[in-house]
């Protein structure tokens, strides 16, 4: 339904972009090669009208709107200007490469999320449009002209319809879900505002600025490791200071989906500047090497289901060879009795997992199944999960005593119950525009969950999940042409980043009470004081459980989606 999905597009928020792979399906209605797809249907009730192909072409090649596309166009309530942005729209390629596209649609993330945009785009017999779409993308993205939304539509192999109700309450749930944002993020600052106000001021430019490097020069050092019992083949980068002060307190920190120990290379190298060693694996299985290996056709999938397993099992396999190489390697002084771990995205869950909480395959599969499509995106990773046998697992290493999480993965993998376990003390740092794990979902909803007083929740405005400036050209420029989405520049969110997480880590495993001045809300204000992007920052308390996140949590169940099935 391209007239919705324009407005979905000018939103200058996170679903904006979180929806982008579900809004990019139903773009792709338009560069399926279509001999046999004459028209798109839509159905409302009884009604039925529907948009002949050729009226687009007329629209793209002449400018002039056939009646048939007129109705939808008036509408949708589309002004002169949105309507030429439409006919720009539907030729515009993306930089996409058709055979990664086409291995990545036959992965079972891939056939999860056709899935979900086939449960609205169906045929005309009423069936889920998933292979019709696949069909359709494949044969544009690999065609000479490259994937557009025209070429999409013209590549339809048969004629689709969109049930008009449905992608009106989809429409209406993004609404509501924007709403829960925005709304989140004022009271998030209000609270802040409020929980500073409680306690005397700092001048906090007298004390020493955590986001500056530290006085300590800084070694990488890699190690690879086997582990018999598994049979799995690791390396890890030591960050760490290179004279040693007593004995050091120790951070492993657990990378995202399809990155690497070298993505944090820069940030480790800011916390060992100020004396933490921090510990860097390698996830074979869910890392950038298992990309790799996608693109070149050697593997099926970009990410292997028994990573849930594994990830955490790598924590505590890591810090048995530490044990092993610390008098050897480390003259003794790395402090692996109370260790930190940390972890971004899918590393959020790993290192829950390994901190304590459980996962809950009764909660996920009811999440996983009563969604007709899914606005939180990262459900599409987390109901992988439900492939692994159902039955109880225990990571939890005694040796871990905080967990410091960057735009985790946790709220339907381990819902209310299994992060509950979770007692030690947590950091929660969250982006306003996380596409992959959207703040309400994965950061504000959860934060009550954890079964401990001594928890923190972060927000950074304009941060996205992923330096978007490390990513290939062609999804670069994609992201950057998006209407309205204006993020902080990277090195607003590193300064953030550096200094929430050396406070933190500093506090908590390097157990050294005065940092826990710089846990404060009004030193998230004092940071951005003069940015455009703020940081805003609140600790565990009765306000911020029952006057943000309770009331999120109700509004967030209250969203009323369809419920069809997704394997029809």
């Amino acid at each position: 339904m391209v007239w919705r999905r324009v407005k979905i597009w000018r939103r200058p928020n996170w679903v904006a972009l979180g929806l982008s792979s579900v809004t990019l399906g139903m773009t792709l209605l338009g560069s399926l090669p279509v001999r046999a797809a004459d028209a798109i249907f839509f159905r409302y009730g009884l009604l039925e009208r529907s948009v002949r192909t050729s009226s687009l072409e007329t629209l793209i090649e002449l400018g002039q709107l056939e009646d048939d596309l007129a109705f939808y166009l008036n509408l949708a309530k589309l002004n002169d200007g949105q309507i030429e942005q439409l006919r720009q729209n539907l030729t515009t390629p993306l930089a996409i490469d058709g055979p990664l596209l086409s291995r990545f649609l036959y992965t079972t993330l891939g056939e999860d999320l056709l899935a979900q945009v086939g449960s609205i785009v169906r045929t005309r017999t009423g069936d889920n449009g998933k292979l019709a779409l696949r069909a359709a993308l494949i044969q544009a993205a690999t065609s000479p002209e490259g994937l557009s939304a025209i070429s999409a539509i013209r590549a339809l192999p048969v004629d689709m319809q969109i049930n008009v109700t449905d992608a009106l309450a989809v429409a209406q749930a993004i609404d509501q879900v924007v709403s829960a944002t925005n709304d989140s993020i004022v009271q998030l600052a209000s609270l802040t505002t409020a929980q500073a106000a409680v306690v005397a001021p700092l001048d906090y430019g007298g004390l020493s600025d955590l986001a500056m490097p530290g006085p300590n020069r800084v070694n990488i050092q890699r190690f690879h490791l086997t582990d018999g019992e598994r049979e799995r083949q690791l390396y890890i980068d030591v960050v760490h200071p290179r004279q040693w002060r007593g004995q050091a307190p120790v951070l492993v920190f657990s990378h995202g989906l399809s990155s690497s120990p070298e993505a944090r290379h820069r940030w480790a190298s800011h916390l060992a500047s100020h004396g933490i060693v921090v510990v860097l694996p390698q996830h074979p299985g869910s890392d950038a090497q298992q990309v790799v290996q996608f693109r070149a056709g050697l593997s099926r999938d970009v990410f292997d289901v028994q990573e849930f397993i594994d990830r955490p099992l790598d924590i505590t396999f890591v810090l048995n060879e530490l044990e092993r190489l610390n008098p050897s390697e480390f003259e003794g002084r790395l402090n692996l009795a109370q260790v930190g771990v940390g972890g971004h995205s899918l590393g959020g869950y790993t290192a829950l997992a390994v901190a304590g909480a459980e996962l809950n395959f009764p909660h996920l599969e009811q999440v996983c199944n009563r969604r007709f499509l899914h606005l939180n995106i990262s459900l599409l990773l987390q109901c992988q999960a439900l492939h692994l046998p159902p039955q109880p697992y225990r990571f939890r290493d005694p040796r871990v005593t905080s967990v410091l999480l960057i735009n985790p993965v946790n709220s339907s993998i381990f819902g209310p119950e299994g992060l509950a376990a979770v007692t030690v003390p947590v950091m929660v740092m969250a982006g306003s525009h996380d596409p992959a794990t959207p703040a309400v979902f994965e950061q504000f909803r959860t934060f009550p969950w954890y079964a401990t007083e001594q928890r923190s929740l972060a927000l950074i405005e304009g941060q996205a999940h992923i330096d978007f400036s490390a990513l290939d050209a062609g999804l670069s420029h994609l992201l950057t042409t998006l209407p309205g989405l204006t993020l902080a520049e990277p090195e607003v969110v590193d300064r953030y980043m550096n200094a929430v997480g050396l406070a933190f880590v500093g506090r908590y495993v390097a157990r050294r009470p005065e940092y826990s001045l710089y846990l404060r809300p009004g030193y998230a204000s004092y940071l951005s004081q003069n940015e455009s992007f703020r940081l805003f920052m609140v600790n565990a308390g009765v306000e911020i459980d029952q006057e943000l996140l309770v009331p999120l949590g109700d509004r967030l169940d209250s969203l009323e989606l369809p419920t069809s099935p997704l394997s029809d």
